[in-house]
């Protein structure tokens, strides 16, 4: 007779999935855990951490939302409510926890302005575990090295140094540049750099040579449109629980 998994088990399963990217394996693992202890806080951030990574923000919001049910000053539901947030797209489509589907748009490549970057010397994997794809990181100079930071300031990785040299070079000359993860891996992380602003000191100058490898954006796209299915996926969760 087979012993059932306990949560402890589950949870570590769940982890592991979660940092090799197998977020499917990582949902299903989660929901288990959830029909066993429904107020489970750890697991309903997994849940909907993996749920972000698969481009569905709507299902990300229903279980952060359950977290701060549960706990109301949770710092990861509130701090990832606030980032997903943060892509609401001219005010439209907000729903009842202020969240909205990332916009498409965010990853579209635009020749000149627009590169995608492997982070060297990244954080552990255990640090990576809170990032997602999507989330917009910040970039800190000093000495010409660009290091890369979470919305709280803590490390992600660096840029290499030709392109931290050439945009410290145009950042101090007063250009402007948002960056949003790309993808993460167990121990890679890749971002997407865009040109916001360009000074008059550079107006003749992209920022990115054309031909410069740039993000595909295929399987993105992919995952953000599959979003349109979130309601779908909701009502199957309504009926199995």
């Amino acid at each position: 007779m087979d012993i059932p998994l306990q949560p402890v088990n589950l949870s570590q399963q769940a982890i592991d999935a979660a940092l090799n990217s197998r977020w499917d394996e990582a949902i299903k693992l989660n929901k288990n855990i959830i029909r066993l202890e429904p107020q489970n806080i750890d697991a309903l951030n997994r849940q909907a951490r993996a749920y972000m990574e698969l481009g569905r923000p709507n299902l990300a919001k229903k279980y952060y939302c359950e977290v701060l049910k549960i706990d109301p000053y949770n710092p990861i539901a509130q701090k990832n409510l606030k980032i997903v947030k943060s892509f609401k797209p001219n005010g439209q489509n907000t729903n009842s926890c202020g969240i909205t589907k990332l916009s498409a748009s965010l990853f579209l490549q635009e020749p000149g302005k627009t590169k995608m970057v492997n982070l060297l010397k990244v954080a552990e994997p255990q640090k990576l575990s809170h990032a997602f794809c999507g989330m917009e990181v910040s970039m800190v100079i000093k000495n010409r090295k660009i290091t890369i930071v979470d919305p709280n300031g803590n490390y992600l990785g660096v840029l290499p140094d030709d392109i931290s040299h050439h945009l410290t070079r145009l950042a101090k000359g007063g250009n402007k540049y948002e960056l949003f993860i790309k993808s993460v891996r167990v121990n890679s992380l890749s971002v997407i750099i865009k040109e916001t602003f360009r000074s008059k000191r550079f107006r003749n100058q992209s920022s990115f040579l054309e031909h410069s490898q740039i993000a595909p954006t295929t399987n993105i796209l992919t995952n953000l449109e599959s979003a349109n299915t979130d309601n779908d996926t909701e009502s199957e969760e309504e009926q199995e629980s």
